[in-house]
């Protein structure tokens, strides 16, 4: 398409992305015309993910108190910079180049191509991505131009000590095949993205 790709770390607002509150920058009339792939509560995903893993550690533990009660809020306490989620926004053109609207007010012809070929990253994502859990998924129509929130938790697997499968970034990208960092600014997250980037969806 000869158009610019973004891969934006997001906000994370799963109920801006799921339009439970409706943004000033958001055009109502428009919201019908987004797309949503996943949505399941973030709690029922970590016991999906994490629940077998937290209940043989648990069950080895002789004292409660070392026993993993509610592993969603250690992540979200944790000094480690851990995440309970990561969110990135892929958005393809910018709104000079690919607003959602013709001069007409109808879908514009780059608007539409570039939601088809993010509709197609988006459903190739968790094929594409096994340690990226895919928990919530939207394509948004409704703003100045097409572009995907994906909220996605990290799973890795393979500790020999404490839970045997748990919420780790680097980890996660790296069970992948991901080239570990060199420094802070060449690091797993970057190296990903460069895939992603590549992949034929989105070169095009």
């Amino acid at each position: 398409m000869g158009k610019t790709i973004s891969f934006v770390k997001g906000k994370g607002s799963i109920s801006h992305n799921n339009r439970d509150f409706i943004a000033e920058n958001v055009d109502r009339q428009r919201t019908e015309w987004n797309v949503e792939y996943i949505k399941q509560p973030i709690r029922e995903a970590y016991d999906q993910l994490f629940g077998e893993a937290i209940a043989e550690y648990n069950a080895k533990q002789k004292r409660k108190d070392r026993q993993v009660a509610d592993y969603l809020k250690d992540i979200k306490n944790s000094g480690n910079g851990e995440k309970q989620f990561y969110e990135i926004v892929v958005q393809i053109g910018k709104k000079d180049d690919t607003g959602v609207l013709d001069s007409e007010g109808n879908l514009s012809v780059d608007a539409k191509a570039a939601s088809e070929i993010l509709d197609e990253y988006a459903r190739s994502f968790q094929e594409r991505n096994p340690n990226l859990y895919l928990f919530n998924a939207v394509l948004h129509m409704d703003e100045a131009t097409p572009h995907l929130h994906l909220d996605y938790i990290p799973v890795a697997h393979g500790y020999k000590t404490k839970m045997h499968t748990r919420n780790s970034l680097t980890k996660a990208l790296q069970e992948m095949g991901i080239a570990p960092a060199v420094s802070k600014t060449d690091n797993e997250t970057t190296h990903w993205q460069e895939r992603e980037r590549s992949c034929s969806y989105l070169d095009k």
